[in-house]
């Protein structure tokens, strides 16, 4: 009787030490959707997008012992990107991969990015972000939109690209209709260059160059090659306008409500991830002109003295309705900011 009292009490005293131990660490899943604009079977080596997406999923699952329980939905199964973005903000999506720019809805210094010739060099962005400067934007945008950065990757430089029209110099968009991201920044550019912009959704891009509703568009290297409007594309000027940095982007309300070691492991999470989407960011800018090339397309390099033509094309105006849609002091804070990591 006493053994069975003694073994009783030894199962009491260890289910209870476990019980304690899984109330203080949380029995509680939770669930992150991620929408991207990327099909299903899309390799990390292809896009940098899903390098990004599928290491932050390959993270969580190897070190959340279940606790979250992340899905990547292809294809744009969750809507478009804007409609993603839009989910991270009011809180019913949980996560977000994509350009910066997509939340210049919500939080307007996201546009400072897309000011033609602003930053110089990925190498700069990268320790904008890490500045001082960058710490506030980030908060800053968090608190306004519920919309908080994680992490940026550089895409490189966007470019112009074409189905049949060479391009070289400015004076080559005048009378084309370009699709472009639907941003007054990039809308003001190709009006300043004689072109017609048309906002599309990126999902709606390869239809529209297939039937002629749009003569080309600009985008960065990377989702050339991505989307693969390469295809249809055959010509590319190297004008680089402005820098392409890709965003995850995660619902602060849903990484606020998380406990501080699950928060921890979406920091790390996120760190390789970015690391993961650079180095495979890096490959394809190094390689994929000469692919491009390879399928086709015509690359012109402008010279220094042509790359300054087609910067002062746009410049000015675009600086322009940068203030005014942003705000004058924002944007001299921004230009201070990149001034000072000279």
């Amino acid at each position: 009787m006493k053994k069975l009292l003694v073994l009783a009490l030894v199962m009491l005293f260890t289910f209870g030490v476990f019980a304690s131990g899984n109330s203080e660490r949380g029995s509680e899943v939770y669930k992150m959707s991620a929408g991207t604009s990327i099909a299903a079977g899309t390799t990390k080596e292809e896009s940098v997008d899903i390098a990004y997406l599928q290491t932050f999923k390959e993270y969580i699952d190897a070190h959340s012992d279940g606790r979250i329980e992340f899905t990547i939905f292809y294809g744009n199964s969750l809507g478009s990107d804007a409609d993603v973005c839009a989910g991270v903000s009011n809180g019913t999506i949980e996560f977000y991969v994509g350009d910066i720019t997509t939340a210049s809805s919500y939080y307007k210094p996201s546009l400072l990015f897309s000011i033609p010739g602003a930053v110089s060099s990925s190498e700069q962005a990268s320790r904008l972000f890490e500045s001082e400067w960058g710490t506030s934007f980030i908060e800053d945008c968090a608190g306004k939109t519920n919309i908080r950065i994680l992490g940026v990757v550089s895409k490189g430089f966007r470019n112009f690209t074409t189905v049949d029209i060479p391009l070289e110099k400015p004076e080559d968009i005048n009378g084309l209709t370009l699709r472009v991201l639907n941003n007054p920044l990039y809308i003001q550019m190709v009006e300043s260059l004689g072109g017609n912009p048309v906002p599309l959704d990126i999902s709606e891009l390869y239809t529209a160059l297939q039937n002629g509703i749009v003569d080309g568009h600009e985008n960065a290297v990377p989702n050339i090659l991505q989307d693969k409007t390469y295809e249809l594309e055959k010509y590319l000027v190297l004008d680089g306008h402005t820098g392409a940095y890709l965003c995850g982007m995660i619902s602060n309300t849903f990484f606020n409500n998380l406990p501080d070691d699950l928060k921890q492991v979406v920091l790390d999470a996120n760190d390789a991830a970015v690391a993961a989407a650079n180095a495979v960011s890096q490959n394809i800018i190094t390689e994929g002109i000469e692919t491009l090339r390879n399928n086709g397309v015509t690359v012109y390099e402008p010279t220094a003295e042509e790359l300054s033509e087609w910067h002062a094309a746009y410049k000015d105006d675009c600086m322009e309705i940068a203030r005014e849609q942003i705000g004058t002091e924002v944007v001299d804070g921004f230009v201070a900011a990149l001034a000072e990591l000279e």
